[in-house]
């Protein structure tokens, strides 16, 4: 027990032991103070300004800036105009204080912001000579920028979630700018539009997500930096049906493309491009007339891409297609196709007539396998025309969640058939499968009588 008991002098040394702490700390110079603080949150950065008067300004030398709020529905009114006011003061603080601001990041969800407000912040973060701007705001009405902003000549990045109308004014210029994201953001209409995209001149990078274009009916974005392109866009409304975005990207090399089809974008001049990713759907019936045909349209913009991803909804579309074939242009630069999603029996077919557009394709993966209730009886496999692509380029197939169910294994037994130039086939076992060695065994047995056909090509189940 009396271990347990502290001594007067053990506390002394406690004490002085701390004491000795927070003067090697206070003995550190200010650029290691600086690197300790950018590990803090920002607002916790800017408290320590009360521990000591050398502390005082310490965090106005930070270069990155980062606030994130959300108000919950449970605080009450009195406590959320507390929570705001001071948050609004941080930022304002930051603005005047802060001796260089390289990148700001402001996300407050549920908490409304004057548009004077927001163009003040803007104003103040241009003239810090910003580089990375992050701005996630609910505004209370449409959001015109002002037409006195500095010139960014350093701003690179910009994000903005403004949730709301945005008015751009022609007089705008980002010269430096290379990233764009734009967030639920509703143009005020096709001028505004194109005058945002135009004065970014040397723009690289492009997302549009969940964007509104209801106000513009027809829009030509031209930017021929541009080399990464994201559309992500969870609309499917009837208000949206005549909206029209033509893209003219000649040096695209990236395109990943998420959207209901309520709009029609139509890609031009994508020579370069390397990488695709099509996702598509109809999110509802009144949309089922114009998912087809924007599908293949969306297609036919990307002939010249090298290595592409489609959905399994996207393949659902193509497969309600009449004379898909002669719809859909050749891809002779595309060695690399990849199916996203389990694939179902009604794309099977579609999958078979795709691959005829693929003429030197050289590895073909099935990401997610086959859906084991839809993918029944592989009919597609035995049924359709053999691809040209199988007879004079196919070297690679990969299947992944593999089930060993009759359709997969007709397949494997059609590719084992007709894929004279057919190298290495990979098939990763569902996790079910992993540890049913009886199961792997049977299926093993089933491909080497297949193989008989194509002895030369390697078979590995993993």
């Amino acid at each position: 027990m009396d271990s347990l008991v502290t001594s007067p002098d053990s506390c002394k040394l406690c004490r002085h032991d701390v004491i000795d702490k927070k003067e090697v700390i206070s003995k550190l110079p200010d650029s290691l103070l600086h690197h300790i603080l950018s590990f803090l949150s920002t607002i916790d950065a800017i408290r320590t300004s009360v521990l000591a008067r050398r502390w005082k300004f310490l965090w106005t030398y930070l270069s990155d800036f980062n606030i994130e709020v959300m108000l919950s529905s449970s605080q009450k009114n009195e406590t959320q105009k507390q929570m705001i006011n001071y948050l609004f003061n941080q930022v304002d603080t930051i603005l005047e204080k802060a001796k260089f601001i390289k990148k700001f990041r402001f996300v407050a969800y549920g908490i409304p912001v004057d548009v004077d407000q927001a163009n003040s912040w803007i104003f103040a973060l241009l003239k810090h000579k910003i580089q990375e701007l992050e701005l996630s705001l609910y505004l209370r009405s449409s959001f015109p920028l002002a037409n006195t902003l500095p010139v960014p000549t350093s701003l690179s990045m910009m994000n903005l979630e403004f949730g709301c109308v945005l008015k751009v004014p022609t007089c705008i210029h980002f010269p430096s700018l290379k990233t764009l994201t734009l967030q639920y953001i509703t143009f005020i209409d096709k001028t505004s539009a194109q005058q945002l995209f135009s004065s970014c001149p040397v723009l690289q990078k492009l997302t549009l997500c969940s964007c509104d274009w209801k106000n513009v009916r027809n829009v030509s974005i031209k930017i021929p930096t541009l080399t990464t392109l994201i559309i992500e866009d969870d609309f499917s409304r009837d208000d949206l049906l005549n909206c029209k975005v033509t893209i003219d990207a000649i040096n695209l090399v990236s395109l990943s493309c998420t959207n209901y089809l309520s709009i029609e974008f139509i890609l031009i001049n994508l020579t370069t491009l390397a990488y695709a990713y099509i996702d598509v759907s109809n999110g509802c019936s009144s949309l089922a007339q114009y998912a087809i045909s924007r599908a293949v349209e969306l297609l036919s913009g990307i002939c010249h891409v090298k290595s592409l991803v489609l959905s399994k909804d996207t393949l659902e579309i193509l497969s309600r297609a009449e004379n898909l074939l002669m719809r859909l242009p050749t891809f002779h630069n595309l060695i690399h196709f990849s199916v996203d999603q389990g694939m179902y029996d009604f794309t099977g077919g579609a999958l078979m007539d795709i691959l005829e557009k693929f003429p030197n394709l050289e590895v073909l993966d099935i990401v997610d396998g086959f859906d084991p209730d839809f993918c029944l009886d592989g009919e597609a496999w035995t049924l359709s025309t053999v691809p040209h692509c199988l007879k004079s380029s196919l070297k690679l197939v990969s299947v992944w969640n593999f089930f060993g169910e009759v359709a997969e294994m007709q397949l494997l037994g059609f590719l084992l058939k007709h894929a004279t130039k057919l190298r290495r086939i990979k098939m990763f076992f569902v996790g079910c499968l992993s540890a049913d060695l009886k199961k792997q065994a049977d299926i093993s047995n089933q491909l080497q009588v297949m193989r008989k056909g194509l002895a030369s090509c390697a078979v590995e189940l993993r």
